[in-house]
């Protein structure tokens, strides 16, 4: 014959049953595959300082003006102040995700004020309701408190925690881009101050040529079409002038909305044309993107907090219980008045039944939106590999191209003084002076856009590579890969 298991035997044998059949059923979530090479294929020529040096990479162009923009932006962009109040959104919510498994329960409290009095009785009749005027007063606490067995708190704690990290790593993605755009703006609009210089002195030369064309043609020595055609390369670089004055002018606006100051005028911000050397890359290797990439860590992080997430709905379908206490006090004073207080503790366990299917049901969801994050995450880290990849090729390209430029833009100088020379003295026709005057004009502004590019893609390089912040940051330590299992 069976026997039947006492009742107060059965909730001490079920709840470790429970527990092993939430965690046995949570079916785990892939690993990501983040296998990358230990160099990159198109490693920097040279390694000017160690990788800490992406931390305030504008530092290493060695310009002032750019390293006060940076700083000003920091202080001052709306995307900056935008991404801090974001960050501090995070921060309270996270407080309120994990304040709900602190004690709960409200206190209140009540003061009447009233007046008895009888009338219409017979003389002699005996009553027993006081008359008069009465106050009463009353108060009651009723906390209550979840005893976390399975480690509820826990695993909010994780999700919430996780949630802060992808933040926090939101906010310096944001930053990140900041810099990157104030460089980069600074850069295109200090090559438009150089493209404009040239443009500027190739408008004075065709002056000066449309002036000798001129003359000849009055004198009988040169033809009027060749005096037209000047006159047309004069026309030409006019308006080539008044375009770059305006693109100047644009660009100039950007940048000061950019830094904060959207209602200076462009001209209040001095930009030259002077355009430096482009930096040498920090030595770094692919696995220093899983480090220091901001985007890698916030995919990082999300894939903590739907592991969290997940752990929570597997805990879900075991009870909860709870600690509930109650206590009361009534005071009445009046002619009949007295006190009266009251207090209790009870415990209470709840379990889930029909919501059960639900509660299945969507923690299938949320492992399935656990993989997505997996993916996401492992789809962050190649991606990051990529792009630094060819950022890198592209750097190394420019700074290649750049060398090369730099000798035909001095040779074909040089070609075009001896060909300008030669037309004053009229022994050069005016095809071979244009022809020369062309080919040095083109080869200077390739040379001019070039450099501008060329910084350009070096900040792309350093944004490319994690730089423009500190991954070191305590407040913000580097976290290994989350348990799988929920």
């Amino acid at each position: 014959m069976m026997r039947r298991i006492p009742s107060f035997l059965t909730l001490p044998m079920t709840l470790p049953v429970l527990a092993l059949l939430a965690g046995c059923s949570a079916t785990s979530v892939s690993r990501p595959n983040l296998t990358l090479p230990q160099r990159f294929a198109a490693a920097p020529e040279a390694h000017a300082t160690s990788a800490e040096g992406l931390d305030r990479w504008w530092l290493l162009f060695s310009d002032d003006q750019l390293a006060a923009l940076e700083d000003e932006a920091l202080a001052h962009a709306p995307d900056a102040r935008s991404a801090l109040a974001v960050l501090d959104e995070a921060r309270a919510t996270r407080s309120k995700a994990l304040l709900a498994y602190d004690v709960q329960g409200n206190a209140s409290g009540s003061i009447t004020r009233g007046q008895t009095t009888i009338s219409g009785l017979s003389s002699g009749a005996f009553v027993m309701t006081p008359t008069g005027a009465t106050t009463t007063s009353a108060g009651s606490f009723s906390p209550s408190w979840e005893v976390d067995l399975f480690g509820r708190r826990d695993a909010a704690r994780q999700a919430a925690d996780a949630d802060l990290t992808a933040a926090t790593f939101t906010y310096h993605a944001a930053l990140q881009s900041l810099t990157a755009q104030v460089a980069t703006n600074l850069f295109q609009a200090r090559g438009l101050s150089l493209q404009l210089a040239e443009a500027r002195d190739n408008l004075r030369v065709a002056r000066e040529l449309a002036d000798i064309g001129q003359r000849k043609a009055k004198a009988g020595i040169g033809s009027q079409v060749d005096a037209d055609s000047l006159l047309a390369d004069r026309a030409t670089a006019q308006a080539n002038v008044a375009q770059l004055e305006a693109q100047l002018s644009v660009s100039r606006q950007t940048l000061l909305v950019l830094i904060g100051r959207a209602g200076a005028a462009p001209e209040t911000l001095a930009v030259d044309g002077a355009l430096g050397a482009p930096p040498e890359v920090p030595e770094a290797t692919p696995a220093t993107l899983l480090m220091r990439r901001p985007d890698v860590m916030q995919a990082e992080a999300r894939l903590r907090s739907a592991m969290g997430t997940l752990r929570l709905d597997s805990l879900a379908l075991l009870p909860k219980f709870t600690l509930q206490g109650t206590t009361s006090i009534s005071a009445i004073a009046g002619p009949a008045g007295y006190t009266t207080s009251l207090w209790s503790l009870a415990a209470g366990v709840a379990m889930p039944v029909f919501d059960r299917a639900r509660l299945l049901g969507e923690r299938r969801a949320q492992r399935a939106r656990a993989e997505q994050a997996a993916i996401a995450y492992e789809k962050a880290v190649q991606s990051g590999f990529g792009e630094a990849q060819n950022q890198l090729a592209t750097y190394g390209a420019d700074r290649a191209r750049l060398g090369l430029l730099i000798e035909a833009e001095a040779r074909a100088h040089h070609a075009f003084d001896g060909q300008n020379a030669g037309y004053r003295a009229g022994v050069v026709d005016l095809t071979a002076l244009l022809t020369a005057e062309r080919t040095w004009r083109n080869a200077r502004t390739s040379l001019s856009a070039l450099r501008a590019t060329t910084l350009s893609d070096g900040v792309n390089v350093f944004k490319a590579l994690g730089g423009g912040w500190t991954p070191l940051d305590p407040n913000h330590p580097v976290t290994s890969f989350p348990d799988q299992k929920p």
